[in-house]
């Protein structure tokens, strides 16, 4: 295993948020990780203090187009996390892309994989040829879910979409998938019975780690720094710790 797709269909389940903070908790792991930003609002990108819109930095768009190496379009951050940036220029690739394209990110990515440990990718939401870019190339699908039953219908449609069309259609290998619990309201009875359906669904499916819904989430993102990096004791932070531990522990498990 050593790329992950962070992907769900629907918005605002803290998809971002997951990606980046997992980045940051293998990087403080010693792990080599990149993240990809597939989303043309290239929220991964400012969280981690790049500016998407600077003139003359090679972005994601100049990759999928040809007129850079994937290589030589990655940016360094301050948390030793390599990433490959996105910017509004994505909507023009999203276009462009066709049927039987859903391949071209596991293509240009190809020549990276010896150099990470992990690659993480920030798929973008919606049914579109960038986000079944991001599922193709998976080795692993993460699918961050809110602890709350629209989001739940939101995991129903992402898996139903995997394993029913795009397993078939692209002849893929059949990727696992493991569903991460964001926004979980310790204080709160809702979120422990929504939690409690799940698995009886998916069973051991669902991760055993919870991500707290916090304040402290979105503060971070204004800080431009992952809550692991300065807050490193807080519930969330260490949720995401338990996350890059099991990542580590599935992959070497992969391995043997």
């Amino acid at each position: 295993m050593k790329v992950v797709s962070f992907s769900i269909f629907k918005g605002g389940t803290g998809k971002t948020t997951s990606a980046v903070h997992t980045a940051a908790a293998l990087a403080q792991k010693k792990k080599r990780t990149l993240l990809i930003d597939l989303d043309q609002q290239a929220s991964s990108t400012r969280y981690l203090n790049l500016n998407p819109d600077a003139d003359g930095n090679p972005s994601l768009y100049h990759v999928f187009t040809g007129a850079v190496q994937a290589a030589n379009a990655i940016h360094q951050t301050e948390c030793n996390v390599d990433i490959l940036t996105s910017n509004v220029l994505m909507a023009a690739v999203e276009e462009v892309l066709e049927e039987g394209d859903e391949a071209k990110l596991s293509e240009l990515i190809r020549p990276l994989k010896q150099r990470y440990d992990f690659i993480l990718i920030d798929t973008p939401p919606g049914k579109a040829m960038l986000s079944f870019n991001g599922l193709v190339a998976a080795d692993l699908i993460l699918v961050p879910a809110a602890a709350e039953r629209m989001a739940i219908d939101g995991v129903f449609d992402l898996i139903n979409h995997v394993q029913n069309i795009m397993w078939d259609k692209y002849k893929l290998d059949r990727q696992e998938i493991r569903i991460l619990f964001t926004m979980y309201k310790v204080t709160t009875s809702h979120s422990p019975g929504i939690l409690r359906n799940a698995r009886k669904i998916w069973r051991d499916n669902v991760l055993s780690m919870k991500i707290p819904e916090t304040i402290e989430f979105p503060r971070s993102f204004d800080k431009r720094q992952p809550l692991n990096i300065y807050q490193p004791r807080h519930p969330g932070a260490l949720a995401y710790a338990s996350l890059a531990d099991w990542l580590i522990a599935y992959d070497e498990k992969a391995k043997t």
